[in-house]
């Protein structure tokens, strides 16, 4: 279209502004001109937000999920941190943390603010959570014959000592100990001690099922409680007391903390037949560890993390009432851990043994 032919379209006016319109040619050239500018625009802009990603600001940043990982070799990603409920925070440090060290935080991991019926599920069913908070628990009878045994799969999982704000080398090397003052077996004693005192006779196995290896401890302690089931046949209920062991995505190794800094959290771990172990009766397991949460924070707020469902069954078909409970973590104190196991024994006596 040549210029003359669309100014005769224009209207016809002295107010009308001077347009100028190039040839063909040379408006083709203009908006490739232009193609190309943007396209080095946007080059550019990729370029350094792959740079600030990878080591400068955004890198010191991780969105990522919690990354917890069992002793039993089992790993997950938890809840996402970025809903407000759960933190994390360094302790007061005087000196820097040595490069190469693992650093230890503290971490609530109650996530609370999900509610009594989250549960962490990692089976494929879906359990009426709000039916289990409700059901009809069994009960401690009076009387001396054993009602609960307490005994340990990984027997020399221990804790840190007081004021630890980092360790060099593997976490195994420093969070496992045959020192029964400072592993797993003193937090079962202050367990047993708690519930005897309120009238439930407990026994306490102390024997090293995780000697000489971890490996095969749970074949063993699977040996453990068939001889005291059938040595003591009043038992009803069965305690596997671990320590965790968590990590963050970031490589930190966590301590748990609930709002009495003096305690350690707590996690039910519950196993169920999806490994095709027969084991009708889980939910039972199920009920009493959901319940044992809604008691045990109603005593302090978060000292108890979600209830674990698992596809293993970590030997719980073995009797009709079986907890497997991780109480804190390789970051806390054994003061910390036994605080929560007294707390532990003084849920279940309010549960089970009522006066």
């Amino acid at each position: 279209m040549e210029n003359k032919e669309l100014q005769n379209r224009l209207p016809a006016s002295e107010d009308a502004p001077s347009i100028s319109i190039l040839p063909p040619s040379h408006s083709h050239f203009r908006f490739f001109a232009v193609f190309l500018i943007c396209s080095a625009l946007l080059i550019a802009v990729f370029a350094v937000s792959a740079v600030l990603v990878k080591g400068g600001v955004f890198g010191k940043q991780d969105f990522r999920f919690p990354f917890f990982k069992d002793d039993a070799g089992e790993a997950s990603d938890g809840p996402s941190l970025q809903n407000g409920g759960s933190h994390a925070s360094e302790p007061d440090r005087a000196d820097p943390i040595p490069e190469g060290a693992t650093p230890i935080i503290t971490k609530d991991l109650s996530y609370t603010e999900l509610g009594v019926g989250y549960l962490h599920n990692e089976t494929p069913y879906s359990p009426n959570v709000a039916a289990l908070l409700k059901k009809e628990l069994f009960s401690f009878s009076s009387g001396d014959a054993p009602q609960v045994l307490i005994l340990h799969t990984h027997t020399s999982e221990s804790y840190l000592e007081e004021g630890t704000a980092y360790f060099n080398g593997a976490p195994g090397d420093l969070t496992y100990s045959r020192e029964e003052t400072q592993n797993v077996l003193a937090v079962g004693k202050e367990l047993a001690d708690t519930l005897n005192e309120k009238g439930i006779t407990a026994i306490h196995c102390t024997v090293m099922h995780d000697a000489p290896t971890l490996s095969g401890s749970y074949e063993r302690s699977a040996q453990t409680v068939r001889q005291y089931l059938e040595q003591y046949p009043t038992l009803t209920c069965v305690i596997d007391l671990h320590r965790d062991a968590v990590m963050t995505s970031g490589g930190e190794y966590v301590r748990t903390e609930s709002s009495d800094p003096s305690t350690a959290q707590i996690m039910a771990v519950v196993g169920s037949d999806c490994n095709g172990t027969a084991h009708p009766n889980w939910e039972e397991n199920l009920a009493l560890a959901l319940q044992l949460r809604e008691t045990l924070n109603q005593k302090i707020s978060n000292v108890c993390r979600p209830v674990s469902l698992r596809n293993a069954s970590y030997n719980q078909e073995l009797a009709p009432h079986f907890l497997l409970l991780e109480i804190g973590s390789g970051g806390n104190t054994v003061e910390e851990a036994k605080s929560a196991a007294r707390l532990v024994g003084e849920a279940l006596a309010d549960m089970l043994y009522p006066r």
